[in-house]
């Protein structure tokens, strides 16, 4: 049996990409005759630990916030070293490539390596921003080095593999794509044959500044004759105040701020919605347009990094440039009145998405571990 080490900074809070394939690997692969796949993580409640599952004693405070993902870096090496003495696993996985920067100089054994963003190879941060900056510049620097010293690379999208090319000079065969899949039968698919009144328009992420729901606020307040209500989803409280200062100043009314919430209650808001619109700035793959296809939400995006590769150029949804609100209102109405298109686009999507369904995802990985053996 081939012995796997997957090591995930997240798997009890499933708020990204990275966190639910931890989990889908840990449960598809239980059980599994061909690999014993078992989880390094710091976090996993107490309660839920068994024999597949093993504990990084590290909690984030106010005297190590500010160099936590640096001190990550030795926690991770130091368990993993201890773990291969009662559990000598063939290959070392780290879900977040830096995390392994010293497993990847100095294990003998295979370490592989998940790129899951451009935010290191890419992001630009003004110098006179000097602590930000010289943060970026650790964090790419030891970025690039685990890239190049680990045994493979796997990243997310056609879009993130160029781009380890040019940023970082890794080789193409050193390089292995793995598309981050969704559960399909976790999702409802609903063709809107109609919109609602208002038509209610769904923004999901975190990160709203580069997810570009200011851009969605001024489209909108940019369409007269048709009454909207949006729904924000990801944000965290703090910048509620900003966010409703912006609506109020584009004279936007009606809207339900929810701040983070459980996947759950996202799936709710995808079934029951009339647009997703999520106008990225910058996106390696975007999960998120994936649930929208999954639940037959019509999608309006940009056309940054991967968000093609998911939206089929354009076939499953409207793809536009971001930063541009005249443009994103354009699309919004035409998605909105034009019903036949609204609904090809839907079915469009709900095939192509098969592509990225998670049962895909975990064979794929099983290939991939096959050729690092």
């Amino acid at each position: 049996m081939k012995k796997i080490l997957f090591s995930t900074t997240s798997f009890d809070h499933i708020d990204n990409g990275p966190a639910l394939f931890a989990n889908l690997a840990y449960k598809n692969f239980h059980n599994n005759k061909e690999f014993d796949v078992r989880i390094l993580t710091e976090d996993v409640c107490d309660h839920k630990l068994d024999d597949r599952i093993y504990k990084v004693k590290l909690k984030k405070n106010r005297f190590n916030e500010s160099f936590y993902q640096f001190i990550r870096i030795f926690y991770y090496h130091r368990e993993a070293k201890i773990i291969s003495k009662i559990f000598n696993y063939d290959i070392l996985v780290y879900n977040n490539a830096f995390t392994g920067f010293l497993s990847a100089l100095f294990f003998k054994k295979k370490v592989v390596v998940m790129i899951n963003d451009d935010n290191n190879m890419t992001h630009k941060y003004k110098k006179n921003n000097y602590k930000l900056y010289v943060k970026f510049q650790i964090l790419r620097w030891l970025e690039k080095v685990t890239a190049k010293k680990s045994f493979k690379v796997i990243v997310n999208s056609n879009f993130l593999r160029d781009a380890l090319v040019k940023e970082y000079k890794i080789p193409k065969n050193k390089i292995f794509k793995l598309y981050k899949g969704i559960p399909l039968s976790d999702y409802t698919y609903r063709e809107r044959l109609e919109m609602k009144k208002p038509v209610e328009v769904l923004f999901v992420k975190a990160d709203f500044i580069r997810g570009g729901l200011l851009e969605v606020i001024e489209a909108i307040s940019l369409i007269k004759e048709i009454e909207f209500r949006l729904i924000i989803i990801g944000p965290q409280l703090k910048f509620k105040p900003f966010i409703l200062d912006s609506l109020k100043e584009k004279k936007i009314d009606n809207y339900v701020f929810l701040g983070p919430q459980s996947p759950k209650t996202v799936k709710q808001y995808l079934n029951s919605t009339d647009i997703f619109c999520v106008p990225s700035k910058k996106e390696a793959l975007g999960v998120a347009n994936m649930e929208a296809l999954a639940s037959g939400l019509p999608v309006i995006s940009t056309n940054i990094g991967g968000i093609p590769e998911v939206l089929n150029n354009g076939k499953c949804g409207w793809i536009i440039r971001p930063n541009d609100p005249l443009v994103l209102s354009e699309a919004i109405k035409e998605c909105i009145f034009n019903n036949e298109l609204r609904i090809k686009k839907s079915i469009e999507g709900h095939k192509f998405i098969q592509k990225f369904d998670s049962r895909h995802l975990i064979n794929n990985f099983s290939k991939l571990l096959d050729k690092c053996l």
